[in-house]
């Protein structure tokens, strides 16, 4: 993904965004920053859009790692996951706004692995 292109999903985020990281990131868990609140956007060897998701864990500083744990151990087609883009929010931000944030950086995107696509506003 290019930067300006995470940058303007950065901006989807409005003042929830915690702060950017607008390189891809390896998708073992261990590596992912600490976040209780983001959205993260998974891609293929060919830099493809696999998947969007979204995690809200408040009080959990670790809860995108575990999110993206979970994901990992219990869905198969995570296999094809190269890295991971991850758009950091605010620990504050309710959980409906994460899932509408994360609605609309799959609007965007288009990814192809759509089965629990977020809703867009």
């Amino acid at each position: 993904m290019k930067k300006a292109t995470y940058m303007a999903l950065a901006e989807l985020c409005g003042p929830h965004l915690l702060r950017a990281v607008p390189y891809e990131l390896s998708a073992a868990p261990e590596l992912m920053p600490d976040a209780s609140c983001a959205v993260y956007i998974a891609i293929d060897a060919r830099g493809g859009v696999c998947c969007v998701g979204s995690v809200c864990r408040p009080g959990n500083n670790q809860g995108l790692a575990s999110h993206v744990k979970e994901y990992l151990h219990n869905l198969p087609k995570t296999d094809k996951w190269r890295g991971v883009y991850v758009v950091p929010l605010r620990p504050d931000t309710p959980e409906p706004e994460v899932r509408r944030i994360g609605g609309d950086v799959a609007g965007w995107l288009l990814p192809y692995d759509r089965e629990r696509w977020p809703r867009a506003s």
